[in-house]
């Protein structure tokens, strides 16, 4: 049975700025067995101007490989030549990722009629300019209203009382609200502007007509012109939107003036009264299944939401840009309240748009909804009535995180100690190596950017080089402040890659003289003092102490439900730990208790994915085996292999 020492909640991998990595949601595909040729090549520099990222090929084998290894949650605009089309097209025309068709061909009329029974065959033409001037307007359509492009949706809440509504917290939402808080709260400089100016030029280095753009932004821009440029079709939107669906985190961080500026922008123009906005959107029926299985709950979109004022506006753009039958039309119909307190901003900014017809209601990144009710109308469109609400819901845990992270004066070591809570250990050991530099003027912290460093090696299994860093951290400390309590959780820390190595002698020693340390520095009832006991009890349950280990996570236990919000990860640690030592003491119905109580946390505290995840319910299907509940047991491995 696994134990565990204080895992933090996963997040799904992240990728940072390198080569020939689509940063925007669209990619344009082009398959012709003459893609090198003059005229052709010419071509694709004028189509970059709508869809930057750009890859050819000429053998069909290869092409139909790379679509497949696009995410679906991505959008490809494929070009293919009358040669390979009746070849690919049935191949792949019912992959999510893939949007629009267009055929370049000699035989215009046959490669219609043929083509007729595909939908996302949006194309037929002849003529480069023609396909050019296609492909342009399209796709200035789809950057209008956004219908085809996936949203990065969370549901929380188990009812419809917003006051206990955060027993449904959803841990990605959390993670992507905690992350979109400390990159708000950075402060940001004209550097950091120059240093974002910078990667866009690396971006697009070979599309001379976006560099001029990018050079048009370093020159002109400015805090009060955020939102036009979030509304032009330009390579600052593009990147913005897929950034903050996949938390691209090196992109995030360059982002964050810009993300500000644009949420002061909606809180000056802050829309005054009541009122209703449109969206129309294309979803999968396994997406339209998870909202109607969440009416009555809470939603969030992790990203900007566009929307109109305007009915038909929506409804329209719902039903345009058909793409195949497997996908559902759709309209959100909010209601939105200015004036309740907590709502995050919205704004009308039709009047600096590119798109004015449209009367845009532009929506923070963040927003929470109350999902109301789902029908499918007389105009064949789902429609999904939706609430805007405040987000104080969430206020007892970002008010926990808060007190956590408020010791933490430089913007910098908490955004780095925030990656690390997200289990993003390589991005938070690069901002960490950064921020060493930056500190070698002011060295105050070095010790708590030493101890981050160590618990980062420690999590990737670097055990010695952790070692390394707690010890240069104690060093520090005992020389310039013998007495803090920040000595204490290194010992701490020394203890679990103590552990982790086997060394369990050397691991108990540890956590004796953290706790010991701790007892004379803060309360009985610190919270520190239960991760004390909590490591305590691990190290008593490999030992084989096991009323012992019992006795330490008991206290443990007692201190956190005190101390700690209801669904946190750390309280489902412990109920984890207790879980394995009643195991081993053949009480297994306190065992199976502790175990689900676990589960019902984690499953509301971390991602889907995370392997804590899996251990539970393998421990839960253990549990069910030695009762000879083969059913459940069975049940709860099958979903462990899931996660």
């Amino acid at each position: 049975m696994a134990s565990t020492v204080q895992p933090s909640p996963s997040n799904e991998t992240i990728p940072s700025i390198g080569k020939d990595t689509n940063y925007e949601t669209y990619s344009l595909i082009w398959l012709d067995a003459s893609i090198y040729s003059e005229e052709t090549l010419d071509t694709q520099e004028k189509l970059r101007l709508s869809i930057n990222y750009l890859r050819t090929f000429d053998k069909l084998d290869e092409c139909e490989k790379y679509i497949r290894s696009v995410s679906s949650e991505d959008r490809i605009v494929l070009i293919i030549s009358d040669h390979f089309s009746q070849q690919l097209i049935p191949n792949i025309h019912f992959f999510r990722q893939v949007s629009s068709i267009y055929i370049y061909c000699g035989n215009k009329e046959f490669h219609q009629q043929w083509g007729k029974q595909y939908s996302k065959i949006h194309g037929v033409c002849n003529q480069l300019n023609e396909l050019i001037n296609r492909i342009q307007f399209d796709q200035s359509g789809r950057r209008s209203h956004e219908a085809d492009e996936a949203l990065s949706i969370f549901t929380f809440g188990s009812n419809n009382n917003q006051e206990e509504s955060t027993t449904g917290l959803d841990g990605r939402f959390l993670q992507s609200q905690l992350l979109l808080t400390c990159l708000l709260n950075m402060e940001t400089t004209e550097t950091d502007k120059n240093e974002f100016i910078s990667q866009c030029r690396e971006i697009h280095k070979t599309n001379l007509e976006q560099l001029k753009i990018v050079d048009d932004f370093g020159k002109t821009y400015a805090p009060e012109h955020s939102l036009w440029w979030y509304t032009r079709s330009a390579f600052v939107y593009r990147l913005l939107n897929k950034a903050l669906r996949i938390q691209n985190i090196d992109l995030l961080f360059l982002l964050r003036f810009y993300i500000r500026d644009i949420e002061k922008q909606l809180s000056n123009r802050r829309y005054k009264s009541c009122i209703r906005v449109y969206r129309g959107q294309f979803m999968s029926k396994e997406e339209l299944n998870v909202l109607k299985d969440s009416i009555g709950k809470l939603i969030s979109v992790n990203s900007f939401l566009s929307t109109s004022s305007k009915y038909e506006v929506a409804s329209l753009y719902s039903g345009s840009f058909a793409t195949d039958d497997t996908l559902e039309k759709v309209l959100f119909e909010i209601d939105a309240d200015p004036n309740q307190i907590g709502v995050k901003p919205f704004a009308d900014i039709s009047e600096i748009s590119c798109f004015k017809e449209e009367d845009e209601i532009l929506m923070m990144v963040g927003s929470v909804f109350r999902l109301n009710k789902i029908y499918l109308g007389n105009d064949k469109i789902w429609h999904i009535e939706m609430t805007l609400c405040s987000d104080n819901v969430l206020q007892t845990t970002f008010d926990y995180m808060k007190k956590r992270y408020d010791s933490m004066n430089n913007k910098l070591l908490l955004f780095a100690n925030v990656l690390i809570d997200l289990a993003n250990f390589d991005d938070a050991e690069k901002y960490l190596h950064r921020l060493l530099k930056e500190l070698l003027s002011c060295p105050t912290d070095i010790p708590k950017c030493l101890h981050a460093l160590g618990k980062v090696s420690c999590e990737k299994g670097n055990y010695d080089l952790s070692l390394d860093y707690f010890g240069k951290a104690l060093e520090i400390l005992r020389e310039s402040q013998p007495n803090d309590y920040r000595i204490a959780h290194i010992h701490n820390s020394i203890g679990e890659v103590y552990q982790n190595k086997g060394d369990i002698e050397k691991a108990l020693e540890s956590y004796k003289e953290a706790l010991k340390i701790f007892r004379q520095t803060v309360p009985d009832d610190h919270k520190s003092i239960a991760w004390c006991y909590n490591n305590l009890g691990i190290i008593y349950e490999k030992q084989k102490n096991y009323s012992k280990a019992r006795g330490y996570l008991l206290k443990a236990l007692s201190i956190k439900k005190k101390v700690l919000p209801a669904k946190h990860s750390c309280l489902g640690n412990t109920y984890n730990n207790l879980g394995n030592v009643y195991y081993y003491l053949h009480e297994y119905d306190q065992a199976l208790e502790k175990y689900q109580l676990t589960y019902e946390i984690f499953k509301d505290c971390v991602t889907p994915r995370h392997p804590s995840m899996a251990r539970i319910l393998k421990n839960i299907g253990v549990i069910y085996e030695f009762k000879k509940n083969f059913i459940g047991a069975k049940k709860n491995y099958e979903k462990a292999l899931k996660n």
